[in-house]
C-alpha cells in the first residue's frame, strides 16, 4: 500500500509517536510474529534488533530471504565512537555476502544515534564486523525492501558508504535519511552509495562527502524517482546533488550544495554523469547550489521553488507532490498527503487515511467511514469535534497527540494517531 506523505514529516520534525527504546548493549531474541507478510516478525525494542544484527552477520542472512518485519517502536542506538552499532551484513567476511534478503518495514518510525565507523570499530567483536561497505545495512539484495523508515546519525568507511545501505540491488520506498555520510575512498550517498538499486518517495537531510562519487540519493547506478535532497554533497569527481552516475531520474529536485575539486570533470546539480541510454526527466535544482553544472535538470530560484506552479511542474500531470502549507520542509514541496492508489482503497473497504498529520485546523478521512470518536492518551474520550461525511474539524482541540477510532460500514474498527498543533 502506498503511504501518505505527512508520516514521513513526523520524522523529518523527529516527531515519535510512541516510546522510545533505548540500546544498553544486549541482544534479545524476537518473540512475535511467524515472518509472513501478514504476520511479520516484529522488532519491538532496541535489544531485538541487536539480535537480528548478530543472527545475520553469524551467516543467517539467507534465512531472511522472503521473511518479512516491522519494526514497532522508535529505536535511540546511542552511538558514539565507545559504543558503535554494528552494520546490518558485515560479518564475519566481505566476500561472502552478508545481503539482507527479506522485507524491513520501519512503520514509519525512527532509528537515531546511530555511529558507525567501518574503519575503527573498536568496541566490537572482528568476527562480526570486518572492514567493509558501511551503512545501516552493509549489503542488500535484489529481493530486499526497505520503507517507512527516518535515521538519523553519522556512516563512515575507507570503502562504500551511505546512510541506508553501502550497496543494494533492492528497493526503498518512503524512507528518510537525515545521517551525515563519509567515505574517505570511494562513493558516499544518503541512502544507498552502490549497487542497482531502486529508490523511490525518499528524501535525504545529511551532509554526504565522498572520495570518487557522491550523491544526495545514490552515488554510483540506480533508479530515482520522486525524491529530493536537502543536504550539502561533496567529493572531488563523480558527484551529483541526487546522484553521483544514475541511469534513470525522475520527478526528482536538489536544493542542497555540490561542492567539488577544480579537477573535476563530472560534475550536475543533479547528477554527475549519466550512462548511455538512461534518462533525467523533470528534474530541477535551487539555482546557485552548484558553481558549474552539465545539462541536466533546470534551476529555479527559491521563490519559485516554493509556489504552487513548481509543484504543479514537478508533479508532472501526476498528483505527487503538494505546497508544504504547514512549513515543515522551508516551505519546499513535500509529497501529496492525498497521494494514493484509488483502486487499492477499494479493494480495501476498510482501508483509512487521515490527513495533514500534523494538524492544525481540519482532519480529512478517505475510506468508508460510518463514525469517529477521538480519544486523548489517557483514554477520555473528545467530546468537542464535528464529523462531517470525510472533514473532523479540530479547530478547538488542544495541542497534543489523540487517537482517533473509526467504525467502517463494514464494521471494522481502525484506529489512527494524529498529532494537534
Amino acid at each position: 500500500m502506498k503511504k501518505l506523505s505527512y508520516i514521513l514529516l513526523f520524522l523529518i520534525l523527529g516527531m515519535n509517536l510512541t516510546a522510545q527504546s533505548v540500546w544498553d548493549g544486549s541482544r534479545e531474541a524476537i518473540s512475535s510474529g511467524s515472518g509472513t507478510e501478514s504476520d511479520p516478525y516484529l522488532i519491538e525494542n532496541a535489544q531485538q534488533l541487536a539480535w537480528l544484527v548478530y543472527l545475520i552477520n553469524w551467516d543467517y542472512s539467507r534465512w531472511t530471504s522472503g521473511k518479512y518485519f516491522l519494526l514497532t517502536t522508535d529505536i535511540e542506538l546511542n552511538g558514539s565512537a565507545d559504543n558503535q552499532w554494528i552494520p546490518i551484513g558485515a560479518g564475519p567476511s566481505v566476500y561472502s555476502h552478508k545481503y539482507f534478503e527479506g522485507v524491513f518495514d520501519g512503520g514509519f518510525h525512527s532509528i537515531t544515534g546511530i555511529y558507525i565507523d567501518a574503519d575503527n570499530p573498536i568496541n566490537n567483536n572482528s568476527d562480526m564486523w570486518v572492514s567493509s561497505y558501511a551503512g545501516f545495512f552493509t549489503e542488500l539484495g535484489a529481493n530486499a525492501v526497505v520503507k517507512n523508515l527516518y535515521l538519523e546519525g553519522s556512516v563512515t568507511s575507507g570503502r562504500k558508504a551511505g546512510g541506508f545501505a553501502g550497496s543494494s540491488y533492492g528497493v526503498f520506498e518512503y524512507c528518510v535519511s537525515n545521517v551525515n555520510v563519509e567515505s574517505t575512498a570511494q562513493t558516499a550517498a544518503g541512502i544507498v552509495s552502490w549497487g542497482n538499486a531502486t529508490v523511490r518517495f525518499c528524501a535525504n537531510l545529511g551532509n554526504i562527502k565522498g572520495k570518487n562519487g557522491a550523491g544526495g540519493i545514490v552515488a554510483w547506478n540506480g533508479t530515482v524517482e520522486n525524491c529530493y535532497n536537502k543536504g550539502n554533497i561533496e567529493a572531488e569527481d563523480y558527484i551529483g546533488g541526487i546522484a553521483g552516475r544514475s541511469m534513470r531520474i525522475k520527478n526528482c529536485y536538489n536544493i542542497g550544495d555540490v561542492l567539488y575539486s577544480s579537477n573535476a570533470t563530472h560534475v550536475g546539480a543533479i547528477v554527475g554523469i549519466k550512462p548511455s541510454g538512461g534518462s533525467i526527466d523533470n528534474c530541477y535544482y535551487l539555482d546557485g547550489c552548484i558553481a558549474s553544472t552539465n545539462e541536466y535538470g533546470v534551476p529555479e530560484t527559491a521563490d519559485f521553488m516554493r509556489s504552487q506552479e513548481f509543484v504543479n511542474m514537478l508533479n508532472n500531470g501526476i498528483t505527487i507532490w503538494a505546497m508544504d502549507t504547514e512549513n515543515v520542509n522551508d516551505g519546499y514541496p513535500v509529497f501529496d498527503e492525498t497521494f494514493m492508489d484509488v483502486s487499492e482503497i477499494a479493494e480495501n473497504p476498510d482501508m483509512v487515511v487521515v490527513y495533514p498529520n500534523p494538524v492544525v485546523d481540519n482532519v480529512y478521512v478517505v475510506g468508508d467511514v460510518a463514525s469517529c470518536d477521538i480519544y486523548d492518551l489517557v483514554g477520555k474520550r473528545v467530546t468537542d469535534v464535528t464529523f462531517d461525511i470525510d472533514k473532523i474539524v479540530v479547530t478547538d482541540l488542544p495541542s497534543g497527540i489523540y487517537m482517533m477510532r473509526f467504525v467502517t460500514n463494514n464494521g471494522s474498527v481502525v484506529t489512527k494517531k494524529i498529532i494537534k498543533k
